[in-house]
C-alpha cells in the first residue's frame, strides 16, 4: 500500500492505539489522516506554519499532539477533527519530539535544550526540564510512567523523574548527536540512537550500558531509530 496526497515532504508519522488511523505531518504544517482499513483520505489538520515535525497519539487514540518548527505544540481531538484548545507555547526553537505518559494525563515535549511537561486536560506547563545544552532531538516515557529519557544534540542521554520532573542521571556513550531513545517493554532497558553510527542499550536499574550495536546501510555505517519489537527482540 502506498499512501498519497501530500504536496512536500513527509517529516513525521504515527499510529492510532488500534491501528486504524495513520497520521501524517509534512513540511507545510499539515496532518493527514488516513484510514488503513479502507486505505483511504479522512480528514486534514492544518493550524502549524512551519513543518509537523512529531506526532503522538494518546493511549487511548481520543487526542493527537504534534511538535513543530514554528515552537508550538497542538492537541487534536481525533472524534471531532478539531484543535482542542489553544497551542502549548513555551519552546523558543523547534519541537522535535512529543509523548504521551502512558496514562495519557501527561506530554513531555523536546525541543530548543528542554523538556516541557503539560497537562493534558489542561493544557498549563507543569515542569521544564533543564540540563541538556543543545536542542532535545527525543523523548520517551518509561511504561512504568515514573521515568523519561531524552536524548540531544550534545550527545548524551539523560534520565528524569516523571513525576516530579528531578534530573536523576546521565547516560554518556555516544559521541555526536542523540536521534532517538526508547524504552523496551518491561521498562528494564533504554536503546538511544546515535548519529555517530551507535545504538546503545542500556539498564535502567542501575543505569549502565548494557551492548552497543553498529548500523550500516547500504555498505556505510549509518545512525538510526530505534523501536521495540516486544519483550525479546530489539529491531534495528
Amino acid at each position: 500500500m502506498t499512501v498519497t496526497g501530500h504536496t512536500v515532504g513527509v517529516r513525521s508519522v504515527a499510529f492510532s492505539p488500534d491501528g486504524r488511523t495513520l497520521a501524517f505531518g509534512d513540511y507545510s504544517g499539515a496532518i493527514r489522516l488516513w484510514d488503513t482499513n479502507t486505505n483511504e483520505y479522512k480528514n486534514t489538520l492544518t493550524r502549524h506554519e512551519w513543518d509537523a515535525s512529531s506526532l503522538a497519539f494518546s493511549p487511548d487514540g481520543k487526542t493527537l499532539v504534534s511538535g513543530s518548527g514554528d515552537h508550538t505544540v497542538h492537541l487534536w481531538d481525533m472524534t471531532n477533527k478539531t484543535i482542542l484548545r489553544d497551542s502549548l507555547i513555551g519552546h523558543t526553537d523547534r519541537v522535535y519530539s512529543v509523548a504521551f505518559s502512558p496514562d495519557g494525563r501527561t506530554i513531555a515535549t523536546g525541543g530548543d535544550d528542554t523538556v516541557r511537561l503539560w497537562d493534558v486536560y489542561t493544557g498549563q506547563h507543569k515542569k521544564t526540564l533543564i540540563g541538556h545544552t543543545e536542542d532535545v532531538y527525543s523523548v520517551a516515557f518509561s511504561p512504568d510512567r515514573n521515568m523519561i529519557a531524552t536524548g540531544s544534540r550534545d550527545g548524551t542521554v539523560r534520565l528524569w523523574d516523571a513525576h516530579t520532573g528531578e534530573y536523576q542521571n546521565t547516560l554518556i556513550g555516544h559521541t555526536d548527536t542523540v536521534r532517538s531513545v526508547a524504552f523496551s517493554p518491561d521498562g528494564n532497558t533504554i536503546a538511544t540512537a546515535g548519529a555517530d553510527n551507535n545504538v546503545h542499550l542500556w539498564d535502567t536499574h542501575p543505569p549502565i550500558q548494557k551492548n552497543t550495536y553498529w548500523a550500516y546501510v547500504g555498505g556505510q555505517e549509518r545512525g538510526v531509530q530505534s523501536r521495540w519489537k516486544d519483550d525479546r527482540d530489539w529491531e534495528r
